[in-house]
């Protein structure tokens, strides 16, 4: 069963290099978190060399994440990016900064500014580090790239509240199109011991069931005695706790402050799939937003999403449900088919008889979002 809900392994003494890294993507890692508050800039470019490496190693898109580590200035610092962190994440590929926002908006326009000024393309994910940042999530939500809820932010509220907190989260980002990441030491046991106890493997399937996009391991994998069999742990109870969801008639409409006829086709599509028996939803586009708001439709089929930005390709990666690849872009309505069903065979998405919704933008080559799709028979 295609394993939906990402998750996100924190690089450090444990897990660095090409082997051990290749080891957690194959027990289910999808992506990889780089403290920048760890370490030095040659540590943190050995491992992103080797990231790449296992990348092109095991020929998957492997996401990248920089991680800022909160500055304690008094007040807050308007920029959360130093330049040193900054000059590093333009000179890597880096596909997500994770900013903690205890400004709110003001931390994530400022972060969004640094990036482009210096050239980095990079998407920005809020950590909600403070309890002020739940009372401003819809305003952060759009702002940012997607959110983060960490131990920090729910530490400052009542004890009882932190599951209402979590879920409403999960929900606000499925309305808003954004993805949810959950980071709070979910197996923390694991850092020094081969099992989790009954209580974190609840914590993780409660995740599932919030409909977060990917849980983020940190110590666990970074600094813990066992970072494979944590990510092994964790993607076991994820596969578990799907096979048991119905996620096919969930209320929520998403497209709240998205593109209407895109976030309209995204809709259209999650009520065809009632109708008609479909194997796998493919999607070529230049940008990310189509993907996403598929994605957050929470659609029971696999999504190919296909880019020829290897950008675009690895900020996908991190999309619940997503299948990520990058392919050349297509000459003509006829290639874009032809190779997108192609590459659904090639990784055993579909075989011979299967139906397809395959989505894109016409004409081929704009940079408009994806606003037409076809229903093709594999062959």
């Amino acid at each position: 069963m295609l394993k939906r809900t990402k998750l996100v392994a924190t690089i450090g003494p444990s897990c660095s290099g090409a082997g051990p890294l290749s080891q957690l993507v194959r027990v289910g890692a999808d992506s990889f978190v780089i403290d920048l508050g760890k370490e030095n800039p040659t540590v943190w470019s050995e491992w992103h060399e080797s990231v790449r490496e296992v990348e092109g190693m095991l020929q998957l898109p492997i996401t990248l994440l920089a991680s800022i580590p909160v500055s304690g200035e008094e007040p807050p610092a308007e920029q959360p990016i130093n330049q040193d962190q900054l000059n590093w994440i333009v000179a890597n590929e880096v596909d997500y900064v994770m900013i903690s926002v205890p400004l709110g908006t003001l931390n994530i326009n400022q972060a969004r500014k640094a990036l482009h000024e210096a050239g980095s393309h990079a998407a920005v994910l809020a950590r909600l580090d403070d309890a002020s940042n739940y009372r401003d999530i819809d305003s952060i939500i759009q702002a940012a790239d997607g959110v983060i809820v960490t131990s920090a932010g729910l530490s400052d509220m009542e004890t009882w509240s932190n599951p209402v907190m979590q879920k409403m989260v999960a929900r606000q980002c499925q309305i808003g199109a954004k993805p949810c990441l959950v980071g709070r030491g979910v197996l923390e046991t694991m850092r020094h011991a081969s099992e989790p106890t009954d209580s974190e493997v609840f914590d993780i399937a409660n995740i599932v069931f919030d409909h977060a996009d990917a849980i983020l391991l940190g110590d666990e994998t970074a600094s813990g005695n066992f970072p494979a069999e944590a990510v092994e742990v964790a993607s076991k109870t994820v596969i578990a706790t799907e096979s048991l969801m119905e996620i096919t008639d969930r209320p929520i409409k998403v497209g709240f402050g998205q593109p209407p006829n895109t976030a309209a086709l995204a809709y259209s599509i999650r009520h065809i799939l009632k109708m008609q028996e479909i194997a796998a939803v493919v999607v070529y586009s230049h940008s990310s937003i189509t993907a996403r708001l598929i994605a957050k439709n929470w659609i029971d089929c696999p999504i190919l999403a296909l880019s020829d930005d290897p950008t675009t390709v690895r900020q996908m990666n991190v999309y619940h449900g997503v299948v990520a690849r990058q392919m050349k872009s297509p000459g003509s309505t006829a290639e874009m088919l032809s190779t997108t069903t192609s590459i659904a065979k090639q990784i055993d998405l579909v075989g011979p008889g299967d139906r397809v919704i395959v989505v894109s933008e016409l004409p081929i080559q704009s940079t408009d979002n994806a606003n037409a799709f076809v229903i093709e028979t594999i062959r």
